[in-house]
Formats: C-alpha cells, sequence, structure tokens
C-alpha cells in the first residue's frame, strides 16, 4: 500500500469508543492531521540528511509543525474543542488490558493497576545506584539532590475517591481512563497513534513474558512501525474565578548543576484570568500548598518533613487565549473515572488549596511529541513561554496560517541526535523545563536518555546488566549514545521506548 493510501486508510478508520458515564460519547479517533509534515516522504529524507548533517534548522521547522499539528482542535471545532491527541487511546489502556475508557464501568479503576511514580523520578533516580547491577560497587550517580519536593495526597481528595487513592500504592493515585498521575502538579496523558497502539497490543508488547522471550532469543532491538506516534501532554489547572498562578521558566539549562531545579525553585510567575478583566495588569498570585520537602538520604517517607514554601511574586496577567486551554463541562465530568478526578483535585489542591470541578479549567503547559519517522526518532518538546519569541528556543518557526490557537506561544527544543558542534561526543541539553527538571538532573538530553530504553528494568538473575537511566556502562548523560554501545550489548533495546519495558505487566 502507497503512503497516502495508508493515510486514507487512517483517516476512514475511526475508532468509535462506547458511551462512558453520563451519557457522553467519547471523540472518535482522528490521526494526525494532513498538512503538518507527518510523515512526508520528502520531510523524511530531509531529516535524515539534516541529522546526517547537524542541520538544526530543518529538524526545529518539522517540530514546530508537529507540535501545532498535534494540537489542533477536534471537529467540530468550537472554541472549547479538545484537542486531536484527546481521541487517542493512552498508555493506561495500551498496558492495562483490557482497561480503556470504551470498556470502562462507571467509577471502574484498572483492573490491574499500576502504582504511579509515588515520588519525583528525580528521587528515583538519585537512589538508583544501590539498586543497579553489574557484579560490582554501586553505579556512580552524578545526581545531587538533597532536598527534593514531596506531594502528600490532599486529605479531601482520599476521603472522596479512596478507591482512586489507596488501592495503587501509599501517597499514590491510580491512573484515570483519560488523565495519569505524575506525583506533583502537572496532569499528563501518554498518547498513542493508533498504530502505535495496535502494535503494542498486537505484538503483546504490553506482557513482560514477551519481553522475557525476546530476551531469550537474543533479540537486540525492537523496530516499531514508522508511524508510531507518541506523546506525553501536561495541563495545568487553571480556576474559573480569581487569577491563577502558573510557574514560568526564566532560567539556564546548566549541565553542572546538579541541584534540583523543578518549577517549585523558579521565582517568576504569571497570572491567568479566565474572566479576561485583569489581563495586562500586574496583580500578586501564590500557588504551592501543603508540598513538602524531603530531606537527604537516607530517604523517610513523605510525613512530618519540613514544609516546601508557597510561592508568591507579582505577576503579569495572562488571557485563556494565550495558552491551548480547556473548560471542563458537566460533560466532560461525568465521562471520568474516579481516578481522573482524584487526579484533577490534588493538582488543585496542591496549586490553589481549593478543589477543581466543572466550569474550571486544563491549560497546556508542556508537551512532548515523538514520532518514528526516523530511525533516530523526532523528538521534540514545547513549554509554554511569557517570552515565546525570545532565545534559542524560539528559532526557526515557520508560518503555518492555517494552525489553529496559540501555538506560537511556546518555545521548542529538538533532540535528534544530532551531536554538540563543539564535541561530536555528546549531544547538547535538550530537554523540557517543566517535565525533565522535576524528574532528571538538568544535564541531560531527551535522545540520550530513550536510546537506553530496553529490558529488562530489573535483575532477575544476580549480576545481570539492566536498562537503566544511568548504568555502570554508560553513566554520561550526555554522550552520543549509537545502538551498538556496551551498554545495552546484553539487553533487548525497546526502540527508544521507556513505556514499553516500565509498563508492561
Amino acid at each position: 500500500m502507497t503512503r497516502t493510501a495508508n493515510i486514507a486508510a487512517a483517516a476512514t478508520t475511526l475508532l468509535v469508543l462506547a458511551t462512558p458515564v453520563g451519557g457522553n460519547a467519547a471523540p472518535k479517533y482522528q490521526p494526525f492531521p494532513p498538512g503538518y509534515g507527518y510523515d512526508s516522504a520528502g520531510e523524511i529524507i530531509a531529516l535524515k540528511n539534516a541529522v546526517a548533517k547537524g542541520d538544526h534548522k530543518t529538524v526545529r521547522q518539522h517540530g514546530w509543525k508537529l507540535w501545532a499539528g498535534i494540537m489542533q482542535p477536534l471537529p467540530p471545532a468550537d472554541p472549547n474543542s479538545w484537542p486531536i491527541w484527546y481521541s487517542w487511546q493512552n498508555t493506561t489502556c495500551a498496558f492495562n488490558e483490557p482497561f480503556c475508557p470504551s470498556q470502562n464501568a462507571p467509577g471502574a479503576l484498572a483492573s490491574s493497576a499500576q502504582a504511579g511514580p509515588q515520588r519525583s523520578l528525580m528521587l528515583l533516580n538519585a537512589d538508583a545506584g544501590a539498586a543497579q547491577s553489574g557484579g560490582g560497587a554501586a553505579v556512580p550517580i552524578p545526581v545531587n539532590v538533597p532536598e527534593i519536593p514531596c506531594y502528600p495526597i490532599p486529605a479531601p481528595v482520599v476521603q472522596a475517591y479512596p478507591n482512586a487513592t489507596n488501592k495503587c500504592g501509599t501517597n499514590n493515585i491510580c491512573d484515570g481512563a483519560h488523565f495519569q498521575f505524575n506525583g506533583d502538579i502537572m496532569i499528563p496523558t501518554e498518547s498513542l497513534s493508533q498504530e502505535g497502539f495496535d502494535w503494542i497490543r498486537g505484538k503483546k508488547l504490553n506482557e513482560q513474558a514477551t519481553l522475557n522471550a525476546l530476551r531469550e532469543q537474543n533479540v537486540k532491538d525492537l523496530t516499531l512501525p514508522r508511524r508510531y506516534v507518541v506523546t506525553k501532554h501536561m495541563f495545568w489547572p487553571v480556576k474559573a474565578t480569581g487569577i491563577s498562578a502558573v510557574p514560568v521558566w526564566h532560567g539556564v539549562f546548566d549541565p553542572k548543576n546538579p541541584s534540583y531545579q523543578g518549577y517549585e525553585t523558579w521565582k517568576d510567575l504569571v497570572g491567568v484570568d479566565p474572566t479576561g478583566k485583569a489581563i495586562g495588569t500586574k496583580t500578586t498570585v501564590s500557588y504551592l500548598y501543603n508540598v513538602l520537602q524531603l530531606q537527604p538520604p537516607p530517604r523517610p517517607s513523605c510525613t512530618n518533613q519540613t514544609p516546601f514554601p508557597t510561592v508568591t511574586a507579582s505577576a503579569t496577567v495572562y488571557a485563556l487565549k494565550d495558552f491551548y486551554s480547556h473548560q471542563v463541562t458537566q460533560a466532560d465530568w461525568d465521562s471520568f473515572d474516579d481516578a481522573d478526578k482524584a487526579i484533577l483535585n490534588a493538582s488543585s489542591y496542591w496549586a490553589y488549596n481549593q478543589p477543581f470541578g466543572p466550569g474550571d479549567y486544563l491549560v497546556t503547559i508542556a508537551m512532548h511529541v515523538n514520532t518514528r519517522e526516523i530511525p533516530t526518532w523526532a523528538l521534540q518538546s514545547a513549554w509554554w513561554s511569557d517570552q515565546p519569541n525570545a532565545g534559542p528556543y524560539a528559532q526557526d518557526r515557520p508560518k503555518l496560517p492555517q494552525a489553529k490557537g496559540p501555538w506560537d506561544h511556546y518555545l521548542l527544543v529538538d533532540a535528534y541526535g544530532i551531536p554538540d558542534s563543539k564535541d561530536r561526543t555528546h549531544l547538547p541539553v535538550a530537554t523540557n523545563p517543566y517535565i525533565e527538571l522535576v524528574i532528571h538532573p538538568v544535564g541531560t538530553d531527551c535522545n540520550n536518555c530513550h536510546i537506553r530504553a530496553g529490558w529488562p528494568v530489573k535483575p532477575t538473575r544476580l549480576g545481570e546488566q539492566t536498562a537503566g537511566y544511568q548504568s555502570r556502562n554508560c553513566s554520561d548523560l550526555l554522550a552520543a549514545l549509537t545502538p551498538g554501545n556496551a551498554c545495552f550489548q546484553y539487553l533487548t533495546r525497546s526502540d527508544f521506548q521507556w513505556i514499553i519495558p516500565d509498563r508492561a505487566q
């Protein structure tokens, strides 16, 4: 079948989800929209050449188009439409069979609900050395994070949603049908294109038994289909009344700074006024309530710790139109399961010490868009900025007159595996400040992290090599790794996909 025929087939094969609680039909699956360069034969050739030549301009222009395309509204487009990715199945559905929005019972949770982060992945990475195997001393971990925020689940959330907060581990919320738990204020969804979802389920890569069998067969690499797309989207809660605070990144990615630099430590805020009455004015806003600060190892539990201070600052007020946003309707609320509602409420309590409900807003704060268009992957990530036309992350933005919404009010980083121009053995720092800085040290690159993905992630026998964000064979987080690196000698690489080894049942 030709590429054009493939696109046509995808466009006509719409996944119709069953009607969830409340009688509100879930959106039909919408493939990646045409006109944004996705899976174009000409662009794929150009991308391969650009990676070989170290041409960031070409890959960045492609990344901008992918970002704008995935954020286009679902039909019938209206000012409050969900974006296209919202119609895609998420990784909770892919790996927790048969847990999908189309199969949910009222208030149901995943039948094999997995625990989410429970604590910051930064903390997990920092403590990973002792767990790494390899027949010797612990791996040297270049992460020094003595004081990390910990988010105890708010008491009103535990009381209102006991199933979602008590069945997936301590201080954790189960993943929902639509949203997942990040362990902090951000509200993520990991979405898969239909081709990606079908490939994982069709190959039974949602099962550890399959991964174990591939490893026993000495399979070194999985090869995902070209039209595999996975996204990680982050919402931030905004209350319908008053002016809500959003932290903004004005920092510098210093790879030599090993300290925790998540958004809780930033000093700059903006305000968001859904009523539009205070746009452009200056006002004082606050956020971050009832968050704790874990002390250096050995790590105690997230109780009786030092409070993480509430952040207060003078802020310029912005309009909802400056963000991609969605006002949660009663129909939306009825379609959410208990875990979704618990995640949204916990986020709002931590941000503003107020609950979340119908009428409140979700604004897009950050997003990864990763495609398998080329073997080295097209990895790009966008985040909201109050300075969207300043600095290197604003460069190479193309003209896209057909794109709806404020896609150009965001900055973008590319991570296609292009080495640093001055040191070809290393990659430049490429990270999303909202996403990576709460889970990784600053000095990292998306490509270096994702090329490490593989199986197994936990040793099954003494001295066994395991896949990990850091390992004793490659602890350098900015090295320009290749699939043939010694790091991966005894692993089955999962083709840049951490979700496969991390979520397989």
